[in-house]
């Protein structure tokens, strides 16, 4: 996937990719709690929120246009 800088982007755009930052944040973060949890539940749903965190990314990218 190509990344999208969000130069010539109007403010709709910026919008998009800003929440596209914080979503990949939050995905690598759910990401590293899911493999330092002990209690084996709660690092699977740690994981499966991860994975929720970089789709919604994707999509928000899509959207931008950050994906051609």
């Amino acid at each position: 996937m190509e990344k999208h800088d969000g130069s010539g982007c109007g403010k709709e755009c910026e919008t998009l990719l800003k929440l596209a930052q914080a979503e990949e944040l939050a995905a690598k973060k759910a990401g590293i709690y899911s493999r330092l949890l002990t209690d084996t539940a709660l690092s699977e749903d740690m994981e499966a929120l991860a994975l929720r965190h970089e789709q919604r990314k994707e999509t928000l990218e899509k959207l931008s246009g950050g994906s051609r």
